[in-house]
């Protein structure tokens, strides 16, 4: 079973980034591989949780 949409943040030349995740198994131990990304990073947090909710909001969608 997959986890939620989440906001992960790495520093990448000096500058800090977002990217959105989620687990591909919420039962496994969480590394890269246990990582499914959407899209790539990107610079700014606030756009990155608006991406978040709305995959969130989809996922309900879709398993109702």
């Amino acid at each position: 079973m997959k986890s939620e949409w989440r906001v992960t943040s790495n520093t990448i030349n000096g500058k800090k980034m977002y990217a959105v995740y989620r687990l591909r198994d919420i039962n496994a131990v969480d590394h890269s591989g246990n990582r499914e990304f959407a899209g790539s990073y990107i610079d700014n947090r606030a756009a990155a949780e608006v991406i978040t909710k709305e995959l969130n909001k989809q996922e309900e969608k879709s398993e109702q």
